[in-house]
């Protein structure tokens, strides 16, 4: 009920799906056979036909492999024939060609060995020649070459006894080098680096004279250091030594520094007091001395002393006797005088009289206005007379006012003008001055100037010039410095100079005397050297041309014409021997 008609399908039916037709499989497991499969026939296993039109295969079938080509076996056992196969000929045996093209052998064939060449032997008499044999020609004679390969030594040939192997004598006639000669490449001249003594030296060569040795240059250019050179030290730039000047002179009245332009300085130490008591001088070993003031006089009407500030001050002796009555004065010579006194008086302002308590007494007549700023005054002629009381101290440092109860009044003026760049003070004569501030450090280094709101200000100047060939520094003494710098490599092969954005600049020497048959070099102490290259330089190693040096081309191998105009010789040359004339037939 399920079959499709297929012979290429199986056909079943399932309970749940219904009917089911699978495609069948007609593969027989044999590479041999075609496998296909015909619809009312079913499978059909055709065989392969495994032919590939190839004479130079067998062909055959393998059931699991399929087709199989195997190459044909060509060989006939035989060295003397070449075995080959053609595609549409099969098999092809050729005679093998043996003649290798060369005049010194002896050419033939063996079945089982193939082609053989047996050598021809040359013999020849001369030890300076040597019996070879050319491919083209067969035998001929040519010079023997004695080269040694040492070229440390002069190869030559002598007929009877062979090569002559001469020691080369390496010599440049320069004191500054090694010369050595190595086999492979001759003589070799290697210049050699001088050593100094010590460490103060600097070494250099002469070529004529050899080494010679230059002084070490400590000069600091600073007039504080002693400067000095170790011998000892590790090597030139580590040799100089700098020891700082003392410049203590042992004097206690001078102030003792160093200037490295000027060397050592000595200023006089200025000794000053703060008291007018005192005398201020100066002890070269002990330094400042301060001696008190000596303020007696012969005055015997006064008392002596001395204030810090002022200086001496004299006071007049009290002669009171304690006697109201009697005028008291001093005399000089003696001291106190008391005289009595006469109280009498004509002025209408006092009634007049004396206690030895009061002394003279005058009873004023009462003048006061109760008011402190009259001076109430009696006129001895008229009586009581009110004048404004002047309160003027003649001091331009104070303000004075009165105040009736109080009188008169003194205020200290105030003398700021807000100026940090002055030194205000008084004086009771002129009154309130300013002094202008010195902000003068004493350092050329420095650039000193004030402001009104801060003061004094010292900063450090920039001595950079900005050109990299000066040593820029600066001396409190003197301010900026700017040295050029010294750029002296001590290279004779280089152009020293300086550059203001780069500083020192060193420049190869370019060794050049355009001549190309001299070795251009440049040694570092003498500058440039131009040696002659010698015969050997342009050598080509060929014997069949002629080697020279043009200064301006270099190097010149021109061919040598090989002809002795002689009929009955061939003429041709030789790389190793040079021209050569062989007899022929004439």
């Amino acid at each position: 009920m399920c079959d499709d008609g297929d012979e290429c399908t199986t056909d079943e039916c399932e309970e749940d799906t219904g009917c089911i037709n699978k495609e069948i499989s007609c593969d027989d497991y044999d590479e041999c056979t075609d496998d296909t499969c015909d619809s009312l026939i079913g499978c059909i296993n055709t065989y392969k036909w495994c032919d590939d039109d190839d004479k130079c295969t067998e062909d055959s079938c393998d059931e699991d492999t399929g087709c199989v080509f195997t190459p044909v076996n060509c060989d006939d056992y035989n060295e003397c024939t070449e075995d080959s196969c053609d595609s549409d000929r099969g098999c092809i045996y050729e005679d093998v060609d043996c003649d290798d093209d060369d005049m010194c052998t002896t050419d033939s064939c063996h079945y089982a060995n193939g082609c053989e060449h047996e050598e021809v032997i040359c013999m020849s008499d001369n030890n300076c020649l040597v019996n070879s044999c050319d491919s083209d020609k067969g035998c001929t004679e040519s010079e023997l070459s004695c080269d040694d390969n040492d070229a440390c030594t002069i190869d030559g040939c002598d007929p009877d006894t062979g090569c002559t192997n001469i020691e080369r004598v390496c010599n440049d006639h320069n004191e500054c080098t090694v010369d050595e000669c190595f086999p492979d490449s001759g003589c070799h001249y290697t210049y050699f680096k001088c050593e100094p003594e010590n460490a103060c030296e600097y070494a250099h060569c002469n070529r004529e004279t050899g080494c010679y040795s230059d002084p070490v240059d400590c000069d600091d250019y600073d007039e504080c250091t002693i400067d000095t050179c170790n011998p000892d030290a590790s090597g030139p730039d580590e040799a100089c030594e700098y020891e700082t000047v003392d410049c203590d002179d042992d004097d206690e009245c001078t102030t003792d520094y160093c200037c490295p332009v000027l060397g050592c300085k000595h200023e006089d130490v200025e000794c000053e007091t703060t008291s007018a008591c005192q005398t201020a001088s100066c002890d070269p070993e002990s330094g400042c001395v301060y001696e008190d003031v000596d303020c007696e006089d012969d005055d015997k009407c006064y008392e002596y002393e001395c204030d810090d500030d002022i200086g001496c001050l004299s006071y007049l002796i009290d002669c009171d006797d304690g006697n109201e009555c009697t005028d008291d004065s001093c005399d000089p010579e003696v001291g106190c005088v008391n005289d009595e006194r006469d109280c009498t008086g004509s002025s209408k302002c006092f009634e007049y009289d004396c206690s030895p308590e009061h002394g003279c007494t005058k009873t004023d007549v009462h003048c006061d206005d109760y008011d402190v700023c009259t001076d109430d005054c009696c006129n001895h002629d008229t009586g009581c007379e009110y004048t404004d009381v002047d309160c003027d101290d003649y001091n331009e440092c104070t303000t004075e006012e009165c105040v009736s109860k109080a009188g008169c009044v003194y205020t200290q003026v105030i003398c700021n003008d807000n100026d940090a760049c002055t030194d205000d003070s008084c004086s009771p004569s002129e009154g309130c001055t300013t002094t202008p501030v010195d902000c003068d450090d004493d350092n050329k280094c420095t650039d000193d100037t004030c402001d009104s709101e801060y003061g004094c200000s010292n900063i450090f100047i920039d001595c950079n010039d900005y050109d990299y060939c000066t040593i820029d520094r600066c001396f409190p003494c003197s301010g900026c410095s700017n040295q050029p710098v010294d750029c002296d490599d001590y290279d004779e092969c280089t152009y020293d100079h300086c550059s203001r954005n780069e500083g020192c600049v060193y420049t190869n020497v370019v060794c050049d005397d355009y001549n190309m048959c001299t070795n251009d070099v440049c040694l570092s102490d003498s500058g440039c050297e131009y040696n002659d290259v010698g015969p050997c330089f342009c050598d080509d190693d060929n014997a069949c041309t002629e080697d020279t040096c043009d200064p301006t081309v270099g190097c010149v191998n021109i061919n040598k014409v090989c002809d002795d105009s002689d009929p009955c010789t061939e003429d041709h040359c030789d790389r190793n021997h040079g021209c050569i004339f062989e007899p022929t037939e004439c």
